[in-house]
């Protein structure tokens, strides 16, 4: 019997017999974080970022909670769960877990249900949660494998604000602590699967309210599907203990005070690198970008909030650079293709580990996120006798030219290796010592290690006042921040981050590839129109401040864990929400970076003046809405331009999957000779093709062909896996009566769209070789889209 695991689970308990101490959720507070930081917490900085571990607790005698806390039995709470999710009827409770105290940050005491369910001679299990005080639901994921037969299709049976009123409605049930009234939306964050084919899905993201503010620290996730059904529900409280909810500091004092302090930097953007691979073209912008000081500010004292919590260096009010002195150790790229291992080894053998206590493990592969390029991959793990995890190192280099991309030291956490009862400080050992060189020292260290490993750093890159210096229980960290540059101008989310401790050594390394020839040239044809104190004017005048209690802490450290609590704080606003905009240099518009349009779930498009009035217009504006299609550079659709086949395609990709990226970067381009990796229609073939969407064509689709009529009717026919079936139909008599049937290669397949009611003939004629333009596709979609669940082989994307 195969027993399998839920893929998504909200929250996971794994006992204290194999970790000898608890870490919460490390997740920052995105209260504190109101725009996306040039650089990062290193990854040596913040253990984790998941639910992780519980304490032993002893097993819960049956039809009894287990502790002082708990105030419902495992009985009560797994009715509770049945009577909430129906599904759950048809599973068997496999498991129960009982925690309490410091598990559960904001939560007494947790009852976790281990459900399993058998399908033929499969055994899946998932896991939910609930408060073993107030009996409120914490956690449910319904996994794909439950899911009824009659999902929801476009279109769907609810509207978003029905959703959105089922969502509270259970929300009011499945939380009877807390009042629907007290929920507040998080801006931006609903991602509802607004697909035109696949099920459609609606998610919701709320704050509660605390003494008649916003917290942070109180968050609810909600999936409803377009039939009205939850499929999934998270509830998640990081404190129990509030501060007083009366500031003293004004709002008009804090409006003021984020209006003084803002700093605006003119930056290259990559407006499309979140949702897109690195081989995508790039949508490169100008834009006006707010200095980092424009955070989250004491509400008691007036002071800014370090979003990451961890560094004594203060928050900075601008951007500020300094040039690096060109270094005698430049880098120098490699030539005469592929390095070895070996090879690898003898460029970076002075910061690989030495000594017998380590293995090495080292692979080739490809880089993330489609780039083409190859590296290698070394990982040293210190052998332990426990049989836990040890030190380890971790490298990657550029296989082809030797640029290191990515260098970490992961010490053994000393929450993990300590006594639980002994104070953390008291542990860290020879490690904690202050630090043997100065900041100046350092900084000059990291001016040469950069100028080793970077390409042309002292030309490309300066020194950022990002840059910080942490000192936690006598222990030090230099962090350097160098920010890539192009013709005096930064490259937003491009740096190269260092670490090194309080010794000089280097424990942190990582930075982007060098942009490509194409994205210079791409660069180069950007030019700002808006003047820097234009752009700060459509700022200042937008700018507000929300009272809210701020999330913080809730993470490790190297040396100690950063309890969880909440500040009370005011939030800087652009025009009333908390997602603050950049400022596009070219049109002077505020846009959100990292939430493309069609991934935000705002209102429909409006339709632009050449299709408004056209005959398809409702069934483009159905494509505009659903990401199928968008307008040109001009802002018009141009409803009646020929399309052609691969143009096609890349509506279907969309239609099932829009704004995501869905191929495997290294198989891309490879399916079809006339379809290199950079073709347009590249990335929709292959999506295509790994369904079995596309006709074998002997190494050719031909996607520059215009597309016509036949061809959509086979390529229909194929999306709905019927083309067997369509070879029956070749004699059928309707098609033989068509006036132009001899002209017809593919009879079956115009039988069958024809009878399916996607494409007519007209006046006796089918014409198989007319033209298809954008508003005919269109017709056809849509239709195709309204038989989403009334077919034997839905179009989905899995």
């Amino acid at each position: 019997m195969k027993r399998h695991k839920s893929k998504r689970q909200a929250r996971t308990v794994v006992s204290a017999n194999k970790v000898a101490k608890t870490v919460i959720a490390g997740t920052i507070g995105l209260s504190l974080l109101q725009i996306p930081v040039w650089a990062g917490a290193s990854p040596e900085s913040i253990s984790g970022t998941g639910t992780a571990t519980a304490k032993e607790s002893p097993a819960a005698p049956a039809g009894a909670a287990t502790g002082e806390k708990a105030k419902i039995t495992k009985e009560e709470a797994a009715k509770k769960m049945i009577a909430l999710f129906p599904v759950l009827q048809e599973a068997k409770l496999q498991d129960t877990e009982y925690s309490e105290g410091m598990n559960n940050p904001g939560t007494e005491s947790v009852w976790m249900l281990t459900w399993t369910v058998t399908k033929g001679n499969s055994t899946y299990s998932f896991t939910t949660g609930v408060d073993a005080v107030t009996g409120d639901v914490l956690s449910f994921y319904q996994p794909e494998y439950l899911s009824p037969d009659n999902k929801a299709y476009y279109p769907p049976e609810i509207s978003k604000a029905q959703a959105e009123k089922a969502a509270k409605d259970f929300i009011a049930q499945a939380a009877s602590s807390v009042k629907v009234d007290d929920l507040v939306p998080q801006d931006g964050a609903y991602y509802g699967s607004k697909t035109l084919f696949g099920p459609v899905t609606y998610n919701f993201s709320y704050t509660a309210k605390v003494n008649g503010i916003p917290s942070d620290a109180e968050n609810f996730n909600v999936g409803v599907d377009g039939k009205g059904r939850i499929f999934s529900y998270n509830r998640m409280s990081t404190v129990k203990s509030y501060p007083s909810a009366k500031p003293k500091i004004s709002s008009s004092e804090a409006v003021e005070s984020f209006k003084k302090d803002l700093s605006l930097t003119l930056a290259y953007v990559p407006f499309n690198d979140v949702f897109n691979q690195a081989n995508v073209k790039k949508d490169w912008r100008l834009e006006y970008i707010p200095a980092p000081s424009l955070t989250s500010m004491d509400a008691g004292t007036g002071k800014r909030i370090n979003p990451l919590l961890i560094s004594d260096t203060p928050v900075p009010q601008t951007f500020e650079y300094t040039a690096l002195p060109a270094g005698k150790d430049s880098f120098k790229a490699r030539q005469g293709g592929t390095l070895t291992s070996k090879e690898v080894l003898q460029l970076y053998g002075d910061i690989a580990p030495s000594g017998n206590e380590y293995s090495l493990s080292s692979s080739l592969s490809s880089y993330w996120s489609g780039t083409g390029k190859q590296v290698w991959n070394l990982n040293w793990y210190k052998k332990t006798g426990a049989g836990m995890p040890g030190d380890s190192v971790y490298m990657t280099v550029d296989a082809e030219t030797g640029q290191l991309l990515n260098y970490n030291i992961n010490e053994y956490p000393i929450y993990l290796n300590v006594d639980e009862k002994a104070p953390a400080n008291s542990k860290a050992g020879a490690n904690n010592n202050a630090s043997a060189i100065s900041e100046s020292e350092a900084r000059e260290k990291a001016f040469g290690l950069v100028g080793r490993f970077y390409p042309d750093a002292a030309r490309t890159l300066k020194l950022s006042n990002e840059s910080s210096v942490d000192r936690t229980d006598g222990k030090t960290k230099y962090r350097f921040v160098f920010q890539q540059f192009y013709k005096d101008l930064p490259l937003y989310n491009y740096q190269a981050n260092l670490v090194l401790d309080g010794s000089g050594k280097m424990i942190s390394y990582n930075a982007n590839l060098p942009l490509s020839s194409q994205n210079l040239k791409e660069l180069d044809a950007l030019a700002a129109k808006v003047k820097p104190e234009e752009a700060a004017q459509t700022y200042r005048d937008a700018l507000g401040a929300q009272l809210i209690y701020a999330s913080t802490g809730g993470f490790y450290t190297e040396t100690k864990f950063v309890e969880p609590k909440v500040l009370l704080a005011y939030m800087p606003t652009f025009q009333g929400e908390r997602r603050l905009p950049f400022i596009n240099a070219v049109t002077g518009k505020s846009e959100i970076y990292a939430y493309p349009s069609s991934q935000n779930g705002e209102a429909a498009a409006v339709l632009p003046s050449d299709a408004a009035s056209h005959a398809a217009s409702k069934d483009l504006a159905t494509l505009l809405e659903y990401g199928v299609i968008a307008p040109g550079n001009d802002g018009l659709l141009h409803p009646d331009a020929e399309l052609t086949y691969g143009d096609l395609l890349v509506m279907i990709a969309k239609g099932v999957n829009p704004g995501s990226n869905y191929y495997d970067p290294g198989r891309l381009g490879k399916q079809f000779k006339d379809v290199p990796a950079d073709s347009p229609y590249a990335e929709a073939v292959q999506f295509l093709a790994d369904r079995g969407w596309l006709p074998d064509t002997s190494g050719e689709l031909r996607p520059e062909q215009k597309l016509t009529r036949e061809k959509l009717a086979e390529t229909i026919v194929n999306l709905l896996n019927y083309d067997k079936l369509a070879k029956f139909y070749d004699a059928d008599p309707q098609v033989l009566a068509l006036s132009d049937a001899g002209s017809i290669q593919n009879k079956g397949v115009v039988k069958q769209v024809i009878q399916l009611g996607l494409m007519s003939a007209k006046d006796g004629k089918f014409e198989p070789g007319k033209t298809v333009t954008k508003a005919d596709a269109a017709q056809v979609l849509v239709l195709l889209a309204h038989m989403q669940g009334k077919v034997d082989s839905p179009i989905v994307g899995y």
